[in-house]
């Protein structure tokens, strides 16, 4: 396997040249709760004394009748399962964006595991120049200076056969028939998908010095300058699918949804804007069978920070070049509350059991599948008296362990018991009760067990929820827990090693004690009174670290920045989270966050399968932490979620 050192230094080489008994249970105090995201209280179903037939809430109409099963005070569940074998959703050979777009909607995350041929690409700003020293060099350099001109070396991307190239301008005609300059942020061969199309521009923080008041420009209108940055700036945005202009138009349209005719809530979990986020980006699929390029021209700014990224399928996949009247609206606005209120996704499911189960602290409550099929959803329910940080989740698949952590660091963060919403995972609350839910298909294929350990001297009662389906695949849901390290000053990256082959789903990466008082004062060689202006630290500043992506084959990903991997922007702390994970995306945000020397973080980030890293022969992951030379003795712990080929 090459090493993650050896990237570097080819890099460099380049640029050079249960029971039925019933336990007494006793109250524990109410656990202390952070409200990440602002979350009104949920109405969850739950399970009925007796068996009725139900017409449950549906978030997507014309959903099945389904019922909910009688609830049993037991500590142990058995269920029988006879599989069939799950199939891709789509009935075509010719593949369309919204077939990528079908599993976001609908929480199938695992249709496709691994496909030999298909490789990762990326565009973006990443200063390779300073990537390519041993300690990844100057963090923060990852945009384009108002000087620096577009083909700079320092910005560079591969393509799919490992070639390094500088961004270069082109030439477009306008409507009117006039030649422009352009700037061309991705030029790449099909067949393919681009996943993601992501900036980050100036900001209304940028406003409090004088230098960067000149760098940013006048301003027309403020109310569009908090919600957008100076995104407009840019002039148009044109995106050429096999060499026919697929859409040519403001910028800003095309982020606002505009563009797409997406209705409001569909623009909510397919784009996001800068006051939101931070960031400006859209995950509408983009698929091209032959060449696919993205330009911006017509503006007075150019790009500073951003990203492109996709795949590359192999040549024999057909695939339907967008056009943005390919998209069924109706259809995916029928599905979009799958996304926007993932915790009644299971309600639209068939093949529900619901299940009253005590935790004692000698015996797990156990839930036991035998035979193949997929759990399609999850929840907990648990009453607010008790204390989810006693509760741990184990999931064997036969006797062979996939995941085993705390019950709160499944759904969420490491510390604290957050309250947020997301697609795949989240932890919501209703009157009585911590729900915490999970969309991620639970595929197993020789039996499959869920317990849940309770470390506490008292038993814990909740009730759990499945939606339960015959279908299976060749995939199990694994997660790799790793409590919180301290690392050294000019250490080396913080690194994840994840065996076999797979798909990484999930990130939640846990930072805190960033030990400012620990970093060395660098002299500025140009004045011995001053601190050096380049390789200085400032709080936070570890969430400038890279974030570096390879396998065994050669397939790899570079993230500019630990807000990038969340495809956020500045941190999510200026403003434009109020409160802090208030404007989290479905797919990823911040679900703790201070600022400060004694500031912390806490960052998730879930794929789709169409923005999954696929790896084959292990997954190496590589965290950096400092803004020059991994200057910051902090603390990190990550939680990573995969499908492992079985």
């Amino acid at each position: 396997m090459q090493s993650f050192q050896s990237c570097r230094i080819a890099l460099v080489l380049f640029l050079l040249v249960a029971t039925s008994c019933s336990p007494t249970i006793a109250s524990t105090p109410t656990p202390s709760v952070e409200r990440a995201a602002d979350i009104p209280a949920v109405a969850i179903i739950e399970p009925m004394a007796t068996a009725t037939l139900t017409k449950l809430a549906s978030p997507s109409p014309g959903a099945k009748q389904t019922s909910v099963a009688t609830p049993t005070p037991i500590r142990q569940v058995i269920i029988d399962s006879v599989p069939i074998t799950a199939t891709i959703s789509t009935t075509n050979s010719i593949y369309t964006a919204f077939d990528f777009l079908r599993d976001y909607l609908t929480n199938r995350t695992y249709p496709v595991i691994i496909d030999g041929t298909l490789r990762a690409w990326t565009n973006n700003s990443v200063n390779v120049m300073q990537y390519a020293q041993p300690l990844g060099g100057v963090s923060y350099w990852d945009f384009w200076s108002e000087l620096e001109n577009w083909d700079s070396p320092f910005f560079m991307y591969n393509d799919d056969d490992g070639n390094w190239y500088p961004y270069r301008y082109d030439t477009v005609r306008d409507a009117k028939g006039k030649d422009l300059q352009a700037y061309l942020l991705a030029d790449r061969k099909g067949p393919g998908v681009m996943d993601k199309l992501w900036f980050t521009q100036d900001a209304v923080w940028m406003l409090e010095t004088e230098e960067s008041r000149k760098n940013v420009g006048p301003i027309e209108d403020m109310t569009f300058f908090n919600e957008w940055g100076n995104l407009d700036k840019l002039g148009t945005l044109r995106i050429e699918v096999d060499d026919k202009i697929a859409y040519d138009g403001p910028i800003v349209d095309w982020f606002s949804g505009k563009a797409l005719a997406l209705t409001p809530e569909l623009t909510q979990i397919l784009t996001w804007r800068h006051r939101e986020y931070g960031s400006i980006g859209s995950i509408v699929p983009i698929p091209y069978q032959k060449h696919l390029r993205v330009l911006l021209y017509n503006g007075s700014k150019k790009p500073k920070w951003f990203m492109a990224s996709g795949v590359r399928f192999s040549d024999t996949t057909r695939l339907r070049p967008f056009a943005t009247s390919d998209l069924p609206i109706a259809e995916m606005a029928r599905l979009a509350p799958n996304v926007s209120r993932p915790e009644s996704y299971i309600n639209t499911l068939d093949g529900q059991r619901a299940f009253d189960l005590h935790a004692d602290a000698n015996a797990p409550a156990t839930i036991r599948f035998n035979g193949a099929g997929t759990v399609s959803a999850l929840q907990f329910s648990i009453p607010k008296r008790f204390d989810p940080k006693q509760l741990w989740l184990r999931v064997k698949y036969g006797d062979d362990v996939g995941s085993h952590v705390p019950l709160i660091v499944f759904f969420g963060d490491q510390k604290q018991l957050v309250l947020h919403r997301s697609a795949p995972l989240g932890i919501v609350e209703s009157a009585d009760n911590f729900i915490f839910y999970s969309n991620l298909p639970l595929p197993f294929q020789n039996s499959m067990t869920i317990e849940i350990e309770n470390k506490s001297t008292t038993a814990i009662p909740f009730t759990a929820r499945i939606a339960l389906s015959n279908e299976t695949r060749n995939s199990q849901l694994r997660i790799q827990y790793r409590e919180m390290e301290k690392l050294s000053v000019y250490g080396p990256d913080y690194h994840i090693d994840v065996p076999g082959n797979g798909k990484l789903v999930g990130l939640v990466l846990v930072s805190e004690d960033q030990g400012m008082d620990s970093i060395p004062r660098i002299v500025d060689p140009k004045n011995p009174n001053a601190e050096d202006p380049v390789k200085r630290a400032w709080t936070m500043g570890y969430l400038e670290g890279n974030l570096h992506l390879f396998d065994g084959t050669g397939r790899e990903r570079i993230y500019g920045g630990h807000e990038d991997w969340a495809d956020a922007g500045f941190y999510f702390n200026r403003g434009y989270s109020a409160p802090v994970g208030g404007s989290n995306r479905p797919f990823g945000g911040i679900l703790r966050y201070k600022d400060g020397k004694d500031g912390y973080a806490t960052i998730f980030r879930y794929f789709n399968d169409l923005s999954a890293f696929r790896f084959q022969n292990g997954l190496q992951m590589n965290f950096g932490h400092g803004t020059w030379n991994n200057n910051f003795p902090v603390k990190f712990g990550v939680t990573v979620y995969y499908y492992k080929e079985s």
